[in-house]
């Protein structure tokens, strides 16, 4: 988990976050479970370990093993 939100973070762009506008929080359950997130609406946009900077517009709960599977 902690290596995909790594590859995410790598990806952001500025388009990336004009063109999303959104802020993703994920409840994920098993190994490296925990709350991470994804923020493509504020300025650079970020991702990673604990609450988002701002209010999420998504929370998706899942197993750790389905969030990987999803990203790759």
């Amino acid at each position: 988990v902690a290596e995909t939100f790594r590859v995410i973070q790598g990806a952001m762009s500025e388009e990336y976050v004009r063109t999303t506008q959104g802020v993703f929080q994920f409840e994920l359950s098993g190994e490296e479970g925990g709350t991470w997130y994804i923020d493509l609406k504020t300025k650079g946009g970020s991702a990673g370990f604990g609450k988002p900077p701002v209010t999420a517009d998504v929370v998706m709960s899942m197993s750790s093993a389905d969030f990987v599977k999803m990203f790759t």
